[in-house]
């Protein structure tokens, strides 16, 4: 603690200054400080004025420790649920919400019970150890970690920890997996036994649609007829599914901000659309009595829901069954929307073309998830350049040991 006197022109003491220290930026090493200034009392004796103003100082430093002693009590458990209820006032998306709420409920049996104060980089990573051993993969501890960061980030800037632990913790390496997209013979296969049984028309349509637009699972899910436009032969991608505290469910908007977009289609792709649509109609005729209709209303509708939208679950377990009963290789939705990007950016569509389609914010995000597949061009990439050339140079004439060919060795 420090106190400073306070003069005006005249020299005479006007105010006294209580300079309290506070904490260390645990990287840079700065120190911050809180102040209390006190004013003087012209009607008591300077050393009345400065044994009070060493009181107050002295009771304005003790609280401090104090406040911050008593804010570090607070579990991991119940700081956390208080900092995913400030991010909900704040607006952020409720599948985000319903994820940090999931791993708060996974950090719980190791970290959940322990204080703040008590939480160093050693305990960190020690309870990451103990989740490996638990069966908890190695990408999603360090997702772990990331939520830890969030919240004990928000601790350290509410000033109730000293650093931010979790900066200095050890995770495990979680590296990410490369684009998994479907081979040519993956694909021949796959639709050739998609095809060939006419029961499977509605998934028929639903995965080359997947293939020819590379959206997201989620996004054609919840497709209405109203999004499609067959006049000028394009789609408006503007909603998709997220997983939430009240389960699955349509919100508008998209995953990211330019998620938002119109997808043109092929005249062959706009025309399997408009058989799908008379297929659809009849269907809705059919069954109209328990029909769900309304500007909504869904392209691929739910078979127990009809005329509601098909959820993405639905769809994820209808081709694992597919493929178990065909003996296929396993195969994912989301494997298709990497095949679109792929072999659009090994076809020659540029980055930002290919981007603009996926939905990416940046092109340098479609690079580096992508990138590798752009190796596959590398020989085309060679032969576009090497037309510049007007020929290949040839020497001369070449020396006599490149002119005569060897001779033979003399047997023996």
């Amino acid at each position: 603690m420090n106190i400073q006197e306070c003069r005006n022109k005249d020299g005479k003491i006007t105010s006294y200054r209580v300079r309290v220290f506070d904490r260390r930026d645990a990287k840079t090493g700065k120190q911050f400080f809180k102040t209390l200034s006190i004013k003087y009392n012209p009607e008591k004796s300077e050393t009345q004025n400065r044994n009070e103003a060493e009181m107050r100082g002295w009771l304005f430093e003790k609280s401090i420790s104090e406040r911050m002693s008593s804010d570090s009590n607070i579990t991991f458990d119940c700081y956390a649920e208080y900092v995913i209820n400030n991010k909900k006032r704040e607006g952020l998306s409720p599948s985000t919400l319903y994820v940090y709420r999931c791993m708060k409920e996974r950090l719980a049996p190791f970290i959940g019970h322990l204080r703040l104060r008590s939480i160093t980089p050693g305990a960190l990573n020690n309870a990451y150890d103990a989740m490996e051993k638990n069966g908890v993969t190695p990408k999603y501890v360090r997702g772990l970690h990331v939520f830890t960061h969030v919240v004990l980030g928000v601790a350290f800037k509410e000033e109730i920890i000293p650093r931010n632990y979790a900066a200095a913790a050890t995770p495990p390496k979680a590296e990410r997996p490369r684009v998994a997209a479907l081979t040519e013979t993956q694909m021949r296969t796959f639709f050739s036994k998609l095809f060939a049984d006419d029961k499977n028309y509605v998934y028929q349509v639903l995965f080359s649609l997947l293939l020819v637009t590379g959206c997201r699972i989620g996004e054609i899910c919840a497709l209405s007829w109203r999004d499609v436009d067959f006049e000028e032969g394009k789609i408006n991608i503007c909603r998709h599914f997220i997983s939430g505290e009240k389960g699955r469910y349509i919100v508008h908007g998209c995953k990211t901000a330019a998620g938002e977009r119109e997808l043109f289609l092929t005249d062959g792709v706009v025309k399997m659309l408009k058989k799908y649509r008379e297929y659809y109609a009849d269907r809705a005729f059919r069954r109209d009595s328990e029909w769900r209709g309304g500007e909504d209303e869904a392209v691929f509708a739910s078979f127990k829901k009809p005329g509601s939208h098909i959820d993405p679950n639905t769809v994820r377990m209808w081709l694992k069954n597919f493929l178990s009963k065909n003996n296929l290789q396993k195969i994912t939705p989301h494997q298709f929307r990497h095949t679109s990007i792929s072999l659009q950016l090994q076809a020659g569509v540029s980055a930002p073309e290919a981007a603009r389609r996926a939905g990416h914010a940046r092109p340098d995000i479609t690079l580096s998830i992508y990138g590798h597949v752009l190796k596959t061009n590398d020989k085309h990439c060679c032969e576009v350049v090497a037309k510049a050339l007007p020929g290949w140079p040839q020497p001369k004439s070449l020396p006599k040991t490149h002119q005569e060919p060897l001779a033979k060795p003399t047997e023996v």
